[in-house]
């Protein structure tokens, strides 16, 4: 879920993208901040949730990959 920016890719970027890209928590590598793998598919659990930014979170929801963990039949 989190593909992380490389240097030359973020040479590359607007300002806007920058920052959508921070909020996504694709810029960790680069900033020193620990990443996180989290499955590109399927169901997402708790754990997940916890190394997530809020906009992954939503964007998981929309996709239906937490409807299992909102069911509680997790």
């Amino acid at each position: 879920m989190s593909d992380q920016i490389t240097e030359a890719q973020l040479k590359t970027m607007s300002p806007h993208q920058i920052v959508q890209a921070q909020e996504e928590g694709r810029l960790d590598a680069l900033l020193g901040r620990p990443v996180h793998d989290i499955p590109a598919e399927g169901q997402l659990t708790e754990d997940h949730l916890k190394h997530m930014t809020p906009h992954e979170i939503v964007a998981a929801q929309e996709a239906g990959r937490l409807d299992q963990l909102l069911d509680g039949t997790e």
